[in-house]
């Protein structure tokens, strides 16, 4: 599921008192991001386990991962949360599966980004030879997909951004991609899938342990920035 970050931070009543404080604490332009990423996954979760989005038992420890309270990493509901841009033109990203771990992430096509520089330092040998041969629109466009599916993977074990960056190989010419090198913590083979969304800039990519079938749900508004709604906002 895909959606446009709400300014009004539509939906922070069903949040916990933990998201709350961690939503108080936050930069304005952070926060339209979060509460829609937080609502979406509360209630996918929710949905799933037949319990009110509110009811849903999150936790998350400082930066660390996501989980839901009470239930193992290697049991389901598996989930992963993505967003990407300021609060004018954010976007959230969820992914459920009821199957074997996921990971997503977003990105759009930043024309500030100096990808081949970031190519070159961050990324194998064999991806900045092939990316710096490139106009720079396609190589912009490959440089984000490349980063998209490793930044998934990151999300769906819980790693570390630059091993899987500067490591973590991916064959985009097979049918469907696949990995061309074991992940950092030595998944062999995995599901890619992405996907450009050229409306919004917007480069989707999801990975899984096994084969699933991705349900892309996407709908992205223009929404007009307004005030700052915070209601746990101490004045």
């Amino acid at each position: 599921m895909v959606r446009e970050a709400d300014p009004s931070l539509a939906g922070q009543d069903i949040l916990s008192a933990n998201e709350h404080e961690r939503l108080a604490g936050m930069h304005e332009g952070a926060r339209p991001a979060f509460v829609t990423a937080r609502r979406m996954l509360r209630m996918a979760l929710g949905s799933y386990m037949g319990l009110l989005p509110g009811a849903v038992p999150l936790m998350q420890e400082g930066a660390g991962r996501i989980s839901i309270d009470g239930f193992a990493e290697d049991e389901p509901p598996y989930f992963s949360v993505s967003h990407t841009g300021a609060a004018e033109e954010g976007i959230a990203a969820v992914m459920v599966s009821e199957t074997c771990p996921v990971g997503i992430d977003i990105q759009q096509l930043d024309p500030s980004v100096d990808w081949r520089r970031v190519a070159e330092r961050r990324f194998p040998e064999e991806d900045w030879m092939l990316l710096s041969a490139m106009s720079d629109e396609i190589g912009r466009l490959m440089f984000f997909t490349l980063w998209s599916i490793r930044e998934a993977f990151v999300k769906m074990e819980d790693g570390k951004l630059m091993p899987y960056l500067r490591n973590l190989k991916i064959d985009l010419t097979a049918r469907p991609p696949k990995l061309a090198t074991p992940t950092p913590k030595g998944l062999a083979e995995a599901f890619i899938y992405f996907d450009f969304n050229p409306e919004h800039d917007l480069m989707i990519a999801a990975v899984a342990e096994k084969p699933i079938q991705v349900e892309l749900d996407l709908s992205i508004k223009h929404i007009s920035r307004r005030p700052d709604p915070l209601r746990n906002r101490a004045d």
